[in-house]
């Protein structure tokens, strides 16, 4: 794998944009948006730091081979001619993960199983051992990807999905993920030149991400472990240089992030997941109730609001009642922001009583959410037309 390597980032449905705008910007060359991921070209130096600095990816593919697959056969045959041996020792143990979307190939685990044992049966020949199969956090995992008629072999670099920061080690009922929380903070535009509040802050996510980011840290600097880091071309020089380069990036903010929640454990978690983030200096959070809110609760006369307040999958409420709350308590008290609400709840949007200015669709899980932008204009202001994406 050196020189020129063909790439495909993995990304949550809704954040293409977001993550093709990150890899261009990372110096990813022939950057290319798909369905749920981009495809980019890059060598082994930005593979090591996509994997730390992109904060809308999951998984970083690297294309080993892509052909015409006939059928079972010949898939098996051309997946053990591919030199496994220069790529990884035979001592790491492997995992295989499968999508396939033909008529000719029904079963992912199958095609699965199948990958694996041509990839078994290369080293047994090469070598006279064969690797071991761990399913549960495996040094080295191959992806196969069947599109019709087409199979994509490739190595995932990152091995634990990157949403999987370090930094949250307490977590509150249904947290959202880190990078989805992300992600919906680069569709808000939040650049890290205004306070940020989030009302309803649960384990603290929109918090840390948006503080990480208003100070250029890498979202995934707490992580130690990629996979990339068992191939056999790994090179520790050149990742410990992008490493300390990428720290040396770091930047002073001014700004405040302010963060509340009703359950004084929850409030406790979160503070622990900002100290574990170094985050807690420019993050505080306390105890308030959003739907009761105290005038005399300290924040700042202007910013950007973030919320993800309870529905359905989250805990049983009353959401109507609950939304109409959160509508006039945003009304009352936070003339002059620009509230965001991140909810899978058409009923709760319902109720609010607000006119959103923009709408963008997403999921949360399987779930299909929408994250909505209301402008809290002082006095009395013009309706806009809603701008969906």
């Amino acid at each position: 794998m050196q020189g020129d390597l063909t790439l495909f980032i993995k990304t949550l449905p809704g954040l293409e944009k977001i993550l093709s705008r990150e890899l261009k910007k990372l110096g990813g060359r022939n950057v290319v948006e798909v369905k749920r991921g981009a495809e980019a070209t890059g060598d082994l130096g930005f593979v090591y730091k996509a994997n730390l600095w992109l904060r809308t990816a999951l998984r970083i593919l690297v294309q080993l081979k892509r052909f015409q697959v006939r059928d079972e056969d010949h898939l098996y045959k051309v997946i053990n001619k591919i030199p496994w041996e220069e790529y990884f020792d035979v001592n790491k143990t492997i995992a295989v993960d499968a999508t396939v979307f033909s008529d000719r190939f029904k079963n992912s685990l199958y095609i699965a199983q199948l990958t694996k044992d041509a990839i078994v049966d290369r080293f047994r020949d090469q070598t006279g051992k064969r690797p071991s199969v761990q399913l549960r956090e495996p040094e080295i995992r191959i992806d196969i990807h069947i599109q019709k008629h087409f199979c994509t072999v490739s190595l995932d670099s990152s091995g634990d999905s990157l949403h999987k920061r370090k930094y949250r080690n307490e977590v509150d009922t249904a947290p959202l993920s880190e990078v989805l929380a992300a992600g919906i903070l680069s569709l808000m535009e939040f650049d890290g030149s205004e306070n940020l509040i989030d009302p309803m802050c649960g384990s603290g996510t929109f918090l840390i991400e948006g503080a990480l980011k208003a100070a250029n840290i890498p979202p995934n600097v707490f992580r130690n472990y990629y996979a990339f880091k068992n191939w056999n071309n790994y090179d520790q020089e050149l990742y410990d240089l992008i490493f300390t380069k990428s720290l040396e990036k770091e930047e002073n903010t001014e700004l405040k992030f302010f963060g509340f929640d009703i359950d004084p454990l929850v409030v406790a978690k979160a503070k622990r997941n900002s100290k574990q983030a170094l985050m807690d200096e420019v993050i505080k959070i306390q105890k308030a109730d959003f739907t009761n809110w105290n005038k005399g609760d300290h924040i700042p006369d202007k910013g950007v609001l973030i919320m993800n307040p309870p529905y359905d999958i989250k805990m049983e409420a009353n959401i109507p009642e609950l939304y109409r709350e959160i509508g006039n308590t945003l009304k009352r008290h936070f003339s002059g922001y620009t509230a965001w609400i991140f909810t899978g709840s058409e009923e709760g949007v319902k109720s609010i009583g607000l006119k959103a200015s923009k709408k963008y669709l997403l999921k949360n899980g399987s779930l299909d959410a929408w994250l909505l932008r209301y402008d809290l204009y002082d006095g009395t202001k013009k309706e806009h037309k809603i701008e969906s994406h």
